[in-house]
């Protein structure tokens, strides 16, 4: 186990978070128990230029596949990509479910602004590694229905932070099984059947509970998503603190991203029940609403549909 800013237990592989189930005897146990004073908020820089955009990761051109991982490599050298994961092992920034209420209702914003870091990162390096390149490098999305992409197999070129050893490989292989494409239709359109025992629920607690990987199917059995993926993959993507080890991770939360960029088409007054500083989506200081709009954030995706 490890342990989230709050001193609880948080389960350090997503197969524990699957079989745990969501934490509902943790409610509100990361809440501040006094109000917290005002955090800084910056509306989110936008960027300048044509957005970049987020293709397909089965389609994904052979040169960008080529430029992707060879800017990976160079954030690797250079040491941005350690510090990139060290975000995402500090579990203070109470951005999974499984830590608990207010984890499920950051856990879409935080990602977001945590994959746009990544992404203007690849992109500095990219630029560095061709000068004449005249369109943006992007992170591609890996649709779950889709078969694991042939082009990422065995690049894992960075250490485990925890021990400075290479990566386990990866399995690729169910159990548990990854979302189907009528898993994701369910997601996507069929979220308000979900059933999450949190007080007030409303659409975004339903979509994103059933995104992140808590929801049900119809006939009861659970609803492959988020944390199926990370399982599925296995290796250092199924360890809930270093996933992002695996370059994987960004291509599987593109997927996250695109999914909510979707839903909010159709449910753009959906919010989480959030306030105060549990909106700042530390380490940065843009808050839940700076990060609505992915043109701002520099991007967009080839396709909407699930």
């Amino acid at each position: 186990m490890t342990q989230n800013h709050s001193g609880h237990d948080h389960p350090q592989t997503f197969d524990e978070v699957i079989a745990r189930g969501f934490p509902h005897h943790a409610l509100n146990a990361n809440r501040p128990s006094t109000p917290p004073p005002a955090a800084p908020v910056r509306g989110a820089t936008r960027q300048a230029g044509i957005p970049a955009t987020r293709k397909n990761a089965r389609t994904f051109p052979v040169a960008e596949q080529t430029a992707f991982k060879a800017a990976i490599a160079t954030l690797v050298q250079d040491g941005t990509y350690p510090t990139l994961v060290r975000h995402h092992m500090d579990m203070s920034h109470n951005m999974h479910g499984s830590m608990g209420e207010v984890g499920l209702y950051r856990f879409l914003a935080w990602h977001r602004r945590y994959l746009v870091e990544f992404e203007r990162q690849l992109q500095r390096a990219d630029h560095l590694l061709r000068p004449t390149a005249t369109q943006k490098l992007a992170v591609p999305y890996w649709r779950w229905q889709d078969p694991f992409p042939t082009w990422m197999a065995g690049f894992l070129p960075a250490r485990n932070p925890q021990n400075n050893q290479t990566p386990p490989a990866r399995k690729n292989a169910a159990p548990p099984s990854k979302a189907s494409a009528a898993d994701i239709a369910l997601i996507v359109n069929g979220f308000a059947a979900q059933r999450t025992r949190l007080p007030g629920e409303n659409d975004y607690t339903k979509f994103t509970w059933a995104v992140e990987g808590w929801g049900s199917r119809p006939d009861g059995t659970g609803l492959p998503a988020h944390n199926h993926g990370h399982s599925w993959i296995g290796g250092i993507m199924n360890n809930t603190s270093t996933s992002p080890t695996d370059p994987m991770f960004w291509l599987h939360h593109a997927e996250v991203d695109r999914l909510w960029h979707a839903w909010r088409q159709q449910h753009a007054a959906a919010r989480p029940l959030l306030s105060g500083r549990d909106l700042i989506l530390d380490p940065w200081t843009e808050s839940y609403d700076d990060v609505l709009a992915i043109d701002v954030l520099g991007y967009a995706y080839d396709s909407s549909a699930p």
